[in-house]
């Protein structure tokens, strides 16, 4: 009897439901933090509106493309024959006439001396034949024949002097040499196709005093455009050089087609003011501008405002409450839209969430 006596208290102990006690606990400290945690300020991030101030352009229109040559050119040799000669490499400066490549042509230079040694020969047998003739020793039809031999063969060195000037090839303009396409000891022939698709071709060449911008703009939104018009160029590889990556530039061309799958026309950009490390191909961004804004304006991204009961408006924090700003929408431009009602400096809640309330206290999140 007392052993049992003994085991009955140990045992009541073992089960005793411990694990409720500390589950119950733990669910009234959430209650308790959730309901602390609705009588909180709500964490917001906020942002500013963006600001164009009297006097800056109007954006109208936006486009991306890339920089590209207005005068570029690939080059091939105008007859067959061998590469025996390449003065240049990618990014040789050249001038306009310089002799970049020379084919082999020995036979053809061997061909000309030939014919400049049977012209030199005729000269001098008409030469000859005319002092004769003074002295009436020569007939007036020798004479002739020997003058027209004479021609015959000034015309032929002529022609074997030009086939031999095509056998160097020459830079068509000042620029820069972008591709070599081949090297010495190739063959080359004529291209069968222009520009980049020709075959067999030599180098490729730029102006980069050309180089323009090359973008291309919805059919909805050319009306906007017009030739000569100020343009804004970001230039991709120039981000994080500053002020270096924001070029003007100026509308030069609207190419009078439009591609119908994409219902894009193509717009070319100059550039007013250029950097040293621009080279085609390099990836752009164009941003037309309009007439000067007569005083500050400020803009708002379309996803900051919101509409109730057809009016829009905006989520602003006043004084550590969640206020909805009523605003009123005067136009719209590639940032976004132009607004009234909003103070320059105001702090517009970024990305509310659903469950927000007027009047609601907030606490904007550092950083």
């Amino acid at each position: 009897m007392s052993e049992s006596r003994d085991r009955k208290p140990s045992v009541i102990k073992k089960r005793f439901p411990w694990g409720w006690v500390v589950l119950g606990l733990l669910g009234v400290g959430a209650l308790v933090a959730m309901m602390a945690a609705r009588g909180g300020p709500v964490a917001v991030s906020v942002s500013s509106p963006t600001v164009f101030k009297a006097g800056e352009r109007n954006p109208l229109v936006t486009a991306s493309g890339y920089l590209v040559a207005r005068t570029r050119a690939t080059l091939s040799s105008k007859v067959l024959g061998r590469v025996s000669w390449l003065g240049v490499q990618e990014g040789s400066h050249v001038t306009k006439g310089q002799i970049l490549a020379r084919l082999e042509s020995p036979d053809l230079a061997a061909s000309r001396d030939q014919v400049q040694a049977q012209l030199d020969q005729a000269r001098v047998d008409l030469d000859r034949a005319e002092k004769l003739r003074t002295l009436g020793i020569q007939d007036a039809a020798t004479v002739d024949r020997l003058r027209s031999q004479k021609l015959t063969l000034e015309a032929q060195l002529a022609y074997q002097n030009a086939l031999l000037d095509s056998m160097a090839l020459k830079a068509p303009f000042s620029g820069v040499v972008t591709q070599k396409l081949s090297e010495v000891g190739e063959t080359v022939a004529p291209g069968s196709a222009g520009g980049a698709n020709a075959i067999n071709a030599i180098l490729v060449m730029a102006d980069f005093d050309t180089l323009e911008v090359e973008v291309e703009v919805n059919e909805a939104s050319i009306a906007k455009l017009k030739r000569g018009m100020p343009a804004e160029i970001r230039v991709d590889a120039l981000d994080g050089q500053g002020g270096r990556a924001n070029l003007k530039g100026r509308l030069r061309e609207i190419y009078p087609s439009s591609n119908r799958q994409k219902a894009v026309v193509i717009v070319r950009v100059a550039f007013v003011e250029k950097d040293a490390l621009l080279v085609p191909d390099m990836g752009a961004k164009v941003t037309f501008l309009g007439e000067a804004y007569p005083q500050d304006v400020v803009v708002l991204g379309r996803e900051q405002v919101k509409k109730q009961d057809g009016k829009p408006f905006v989520w602003v924090v006043e004084n550590g409450l969640a206020m909805r700003k009523v605003v009123t929408v005067k136009a719209e431009n590639p940032i976004g839209l132009e607004v009234d009602g909003l103070a320059k400096d105001a702090q517009l809640i970024v990305a509310p969430p659903e469950s927000l309330k007027p009047g609601a206290k907030v606490r904007v999140k550092q950083g």
